[in-house]
């Protein structure tokens, strides 16, 4: 287009819901307390090296700092830890699932609802043969659909310029005060309807 604002969607090569753009949220300077308001889930595992036996203690909470109000529904969750070291077997609680070959246990825990009050999830790896685990990291995967208003992210919007419904009006000599671009009286911008989504991507604890 002719602006360097605006960019046109072309809509005719599309036969089923498909992602028109993704983006990820600006943070200054990599600052992580920025990136951290935007972030619904508060994740703090707390490990346990006991010899031959490994625990640890995973909490987590709606994020305190973050932009949300509580409760807030995270969808697709998914928790990870990881160890370094041989193991025989583990002890969850919730129940958990452990592949022993790549060192790690998951949970998966469907639809979670976030508050204030803190939960938590607890595993205990055993070694091999005398074996020490080792503390490797927490990941969290999730999902959050916003509801209504609410503004997640950068907040960005998308709009659509259309005609005025008017039979439109003489031509009237050029403004030279006015920017380029700019929307003409016959002319107005539209709210599309959004569905607005946040995906953790790559959500670790240590």
């Amino acid at each position: 287009m002719d602006h360097p604002e605006q960019y046109a969607l072309d809509l005719s090569h599309l036969n089923k819901v498909s992602t028109g753009f993704s983006y990820r949220v600006f943070s200054p300077d990599g600052d992580a307390g920025h990136l951290a308001q935007h972030a619904p889930l508060f994740l703090h595992p707390v490990w346990k090296p006991q010899g031959d036996k490994l625990g640890v203690l995973i909490q987590y909470q709606l994020n305190p700092t973050g932009n949300f109000t509580g409760p807030v529904t995270l969808h697709n969750v998914v928790f990870v830890v990881t160890y370094d070291g041989k193991a025989s077997g583990v002890q969850t609680k919730p129940s958990g699932t452990h592949l022993k070959d790549k060192h790690l246990v998951y949970w998966r825990l469907g639809d979670l609802t976030l508050t204030h009050e803190t939960q938590k999830i607890v595993c205990r790896v055993v070694g091999l043969e005398g074996a020490e685990p080792q503390p490797g990291h927490v990941e969290a995967r999730w999902e959050y659909a916003a509801s209504g208003g609410d503004v997640v992210g950068s907040g960005i919007s998308v709009s659509r310029l259309e005609e005025g419904k008017g039979k439109g009006k003489e031509a009237v000599e050029d403004d030279p005060f006015a920017d380029e671009g700019a929307v003409t009286q016959d002319q107005q911008w539209v709210d599309v309807p959004l569905v607005r989504k946040l995906v953790s991507g790559k959500y670790e604890g240590r």
